[in-house]
């Protein structure tokens, strides 16, 4: 039983390495979805607020083999013979797995973002789309196209 301490141990370490999403973070999923459309909607910029986005930075393997090292390393304290070898192959395994999961919610990178109201020409409703700002700059009235495509939208000049 006292084997089994190490193991539990790190999974409950790895579990609690979670992170929370913030308060200003945005989706830009619309609810309902909608149908890719290749032309989108014209309409103009009826309001611009600036906000911070968070999206997924760059991971490596660090993680990975970090935690299969240590899983494997974990599991070795488990059982005899082949038991032993069996449970240092497992905790390899769900190490590598845990590792890499902590890296990628590690790896949230903040850039700057855009909240855009934009009324459509076709029918005057109002739209939100938040989107990274690309280095693009938008003004309140600018006629502007909204494209859709996999559940997201995208706001570009005309």
């Amino acid at each position: 039983m006292k084997k089994f301490i190490p193991l539990a141990l790190f999974l409950v370490a790895a579990t609690a390495c979670t992170t929370t999403p913030a308060q200003n973070e945005y989706s830009n999923v619309r609810a309902g979805g909608f149908q890719d459309q290749q032309t989108g909607d014209v309409g103009d910029i009826q309001d611009l607020r600036r906000t911070t986005l968070q999206k997924q930075g760059k991971t490596g393997a660090t993680g990975a083999v970090v935690g299969a090292v240590t899983g494997a390393a974990l599991g070795n304290q488990i059982g005899k013979g082949n038991g032993r070898k069996v449970s240092t192959v497992l905790g390899g395994v769900v190490g590598g797995v845990v590792g890499n999961s902590i890296a990628e919610q590690n790896s949230v990178v903040n850039v700057a973002g855009l909240e855009i109201v934009v009324r459509l020409r076709s029918n005057g409703s109002l739209i939100t789309v938040t989107q990274e700002q690309q280095g693009r700059n938008y003004y309140v009235g600018q006629p502007v196209r909204v494209i859709y495509s996999q559940n997201m939208a995208q706001v570009l000049p005309l």
